[in-house]
């Protein structure tokens, strides 16, 4: 079958904007991409997660050729820029957009291809651009330490859970019910799945509901016993070798290497990671990919984990590359803060680390350069770089750890002002 592409070609109309939806059912929220806001939903209007008045609204501003508000700015500075953003390069992705807008490229209201979910909060570690919504760790050292305010720099349990998460649960596995033969790609996120109790109840709903044409892809930190782990993807096997699931994904998250990802991603045991992403390497039928989370304490030490990486990745065993910039929970810890200039060398060894052996690594490498882009035009924000060394002061008194002697170049960044 030939390939498809998003069909609507008027700037900036997105691909994610008809075809994905994330939905947070611990909170009962709804957004088409990590990078807007999202829109409330409940167990009364759980069916239109992917129609609320706000997509549809962003839709209408899109097929008019305007930007809509409320975080599609991320990559509109990237384009402005001149580099490659999210909603360029997913619209290089085929066959992902509603079948609807083949006779009609004006409609607002479709049926999403693609469906994330985050069950629960349920995670073991506590990464340091995360916030207790997605970590159930953060949430109670929050709860422990209590809230924090100093010169604008705020650490505290934001996160609303619903009242009733069963029941919007409930919902949503009805939901797939009547619609997953018609949804692509389903992603289970978290917190960390393989520790969610939703995890083991989504095989058994797949065994029972075979979706022989969907593409599974969970979203883990691989930091879970090995032999549970394996008897996992043995589990996760038998779903695809019986057509229950037409292909397994497993995204892989790591950031950097080192001491700068076990200060970053807390509670991260490297060895482990790597003892579990080596098992799945030798499992080909895998669709392996790997996701880095870009922020200024991971930089300096990101080609080490690409190189690692990609050391497994060749003619015969591709390993995707997923990664965006930190924005959102913490955006102190965005690189930007630093301005122009400041991370070209070491925007300069992530690419050159960064393999071209395949039309999708020139793709992922040219988005990598948009970020390079976007960062080479900023403006050096000071008083946000010593707020950020407040935050690590105060990460530091929590969890025992020193900032200082993990990333000391960034003392030599504290001004006063």
């Amino acid at each position: 079958m030939e390939d498809k592409f998003f069909p609507i070609t008027t700037t900036p109309a997105c691909p994610l904007k008809w075809s994905w939806s994330t939905i947070r059912l611990y909170s009962g929220t709804t957004s088409s991409c990590h990078r807007v806001k999202s829109d409330t939903i409940n167990a009364e209007n759980f069916d239109t997660f992917h129609n609320t008045p706000k997509k549809l609204a962003d839709r209408k501003l899109m097929l008019e050729g305007k930007w809509p508000t409320g975080g599609c700015e991320y990559c509109k500075k990237i384009e402005d820029a001149g580099g490659t953003s999210d909603r360029m390069f997913h619209s290089t992705i085929p066959n992902t957009y509603p079948g609807e807008l083949d006779e009609d490229q004006t409609l607002t209201v479709v049926n999403p291809k693609i469906v994330e979910v985050y069950f629960d909060n349920v995670c073991n570690l506590s990464c340091i651009y995360c916030w207790d919504g997605f970590s159930s760790k953060i949430r109670s050292e929050n709860q422990r330490f209590g809230r924090f305010e100093n010169n604008g720099v705020v650490i505290d349990n934001r996160a609303k859970p619903v009242d009733d998460l069963p029941k919007l649960t409930a919902k949503f596995w009805e939901y797939m019910e009547r619609n997953c033969k018609g949804i692509k790609r389903f992603h289970f996120l978290g917190g960390e799945p393989f520790y969610q109790k939703q995890f083991d109840y989504a095989l058994e709903w797949f065994k029972e509901h075979p979706c022989p044409n969907l593409e599974f892809n969970i979203v883990s930190n691989l930091n879970i016993d090995h032999d549970k782990f394996r008897a996992y993807i043995a589990d996760i096997k038998q779903l695809v070798d019986m057509q229950c699931l037409g292909r397994f994904d497993l995204t892989c998250s790591i950031d950097c290497m080192g001491p700068e990802q076990e200060y970053v991603r807390f509670g991260i045991d490297l060895n482990l990671f790597k003892r579990n992403f080596e098992h799945v390497v030798g499992e080909e039928w895998i669709y392996l990919t790997f996701n880095q989370t870009v922020t200024s304490l991971t930089l300096k030490t990101a080609p080490e984990a690409i190189s690692y990486i990609k050391s497994f990745s060749d003619d015969t065993r591709h390993i995707g590359h997923h990664f965006g910039l930190v924005v959102g929970q913490n955006p102190l810890l965005h690189p930007e803060i630093f301005g122009t200039g400041f991370w070209e060398e070491d925007m300069n060894n992530i690419l050159n680390v960064m393999p071209e052996l395949t039309s999708e690594d020139k793709q992922v490498k040219l988005y990598m350069n948009g970020i390079r882009t976007q960062l080479s035009n900023t403006v050096r924000d000071q008083k946000k770089i010593n707020q950020l060394a407040i935050l690590l002061d105060e990460i530091d008194r929590r969890r025992n750890l020193n900032w200082r002697e993990v990333f000391p170049w960034l003392t030599n960044e504290i001004r006063s002002i």
